[in-house]
Parts: C-alpha cells; structure tokens; sequence
C-alpha cells in the first residue's frame, strides 16, 4: 500500500488554493511532515484527502482514488483529524471514542471494542480521562480524545491537521511518539500539518513543504530543509543545523523582506 498525489488542485470559489500538487510515493509505516506558511495549504490538502472539500487529479491509495471512491470506503481507510477540538459535550471521553470505533468498524465485538479502546487511552497516556466528562476538559485534553478517537480506529491513512496545537511540549512529544508507532506497527501513512519545523524534522521520515500552490520542497528533513527553503517558504533568513544527536536543526535568525503578494 503506498499513496500516490498527483496533479491535485483545490480552489475555494475562483481562488485557487494548490494547483497540481503531485509528491513522490508514500509508503507503509512514514510519518510526513506537511510544513509551509500559513495558507500554502496544508489543510486544504488534508480536507481533500478527507473527502472534505471537491479536488481534481489523483489520489490512489492501494489502489484506489480517494477523489472517486465512496464515503463508506474512505470512511474505513482514512482518519481525519481537524484543527477544531472536539466538542465540550456531556459524554465521556471513552464514550466518545467508543462512537468513533463503532462509526467504522460495527462488526467489532463488544470485548474487542473495550480492548482496543483500553489500549489506545493507555498508550497515549490518557487512562485517567476515559470517564470523565467531555465537557469538563482542558483544550488539550479534548485534542488528545481527538486523536484517540482516528487512532482506535487504525485506519491506512492518518491525516491530522496540527494535531499539537493546544499542547505543552510533553504532550506534543507523546503524541508524535505515538503517531510514529502507530504507522510502523500498523503499516499506515500519516500525514501531519504541523507548524514547529523542528518538532517535524526530529520525527517526520519525510517532509512535503507547500507554497504557491504546490510541493517547494521534499523529502527527508536533513535533505528538504535548506536556508534557501527557509527563505522561499516562510520569508526567513535561517540556518540549518545538526544537533548533538544528528537531528537538523532550524534557526531562525530574522524575518526577510517578502513581496506583498507573500504577506497575511
């Protein structure tokens, strides 16, 4: 199972958004980083892949093209989590993981269903919130069932859309960890929009960086990340580094002059 982008565009109204995106193959077990600035993208390219948003060109997935297929397919394979956090409702955090396990797989036996939700709290670390009320949690902790509600459902494709955001940085640490061992183990693709260019280089085996519509840069984080990237991307004068354990390293040393065309 790989996955395959080709050519795909995405506009809102008249306003193209990406114009022929097309990226070298995803494999089984990668972790790819979608990097850029803000509006290049990268959840626009999630929602597509979602089936969230109407898209042309390609997107094969084991064969078969997520834009064509039908919402009971992509149901099955593809877990989407968005930006927004789940809602403050008066279910519990186990009973809403529980509804997102059912949602695709009923078939599952009772037995199965707790175990594989039992599993999931553990791994992630989040045992304690499994019968607490939906509505009495943090921001983050919400975003932590959020990502327990795609993951109990091991779907092949993972497409989170900055599934850190609203985390400390142990937290956003488990949750990359996690992510990681998740597609290893399952043999599945994740896709993460993620803002932290670092956290992205230390974990990622592959980063898709957007902008102008398309793919600027890809490939491994010590390959695609270049000061010349930093520059076209995100407007930057900066440096790349290795850390103490070989890790890149961005730098960030000044904010460039950017056309206005570049600007918020």
């Amino acid at each position: 199972m790989s996955l395959y982008l080709d050519r795909i565009g995405v506009a809102y109204g008249r306003r193209p958004v990406l114009t022929g995106l097309t990226a070298a193959a995803l494999h089984p077990g990668m972790l790819v980083g979608l990097l850029g600035a803000n509006g290049a993208g990268k959840s626009t390219l999630l929602r597509a892949l979602a089936g969230l948003l109407p898209a042309h060109g390609r997107a094969i997935l084991d064969g078969t093209d997520l834009f064509t297929a039908s919402g009971a397919h992509r149901l099955r394979q593809v877990g989407y989590l968005p930006q927004t956090l789940p809602q403050a409702s008066p279910l519990l955090a186990y009973e809403s993981v529980l509804a997102a396990l059912r949602a695709t797989r009923p078939d599952l036996r009772d037995a199965t269903a707790q175990a594989a939700i039992q599993g999931i709290f553990d791994r992630l670390g989040i045992a304690e919130l499994a019968l607490r009320r939906m509505g009495q949690l943090s921001g983050g902790q919400r975003q932590m069932v959020g990502l327990a509600q795609v993951l109990v459902r091991q779907p092949r494709l993972l497409l989170l859309d900055e599934p850190t955001s609203a985390l400390d940085l142990r937290w956003q640490l488990a949750v990359l960890e996690n992510v990681a061992g998740q597609v290893h183990r399952d043999g599945a693709i994740a896709l993460i929009a993620i803002h932290d260019i670092n956290l992205a280089a230390r974990f990622c085996h592959r980063l898709l960086v957007l902008g102008q519509g398309a793919v600027l840069a890809q490939g491994p984080p010590a390959q695609a990340l270049t000061p010349d990237l930093l520059n076209h991307a995100y407007g930057i004068d900066g440096r790349v580094e290795a850390c103490s354990q070989g890790f890149p390293l961005v730098l960030a040393d000044r904010a460039a002059t950017i056309s206005a065309d570049r600007r918020l």
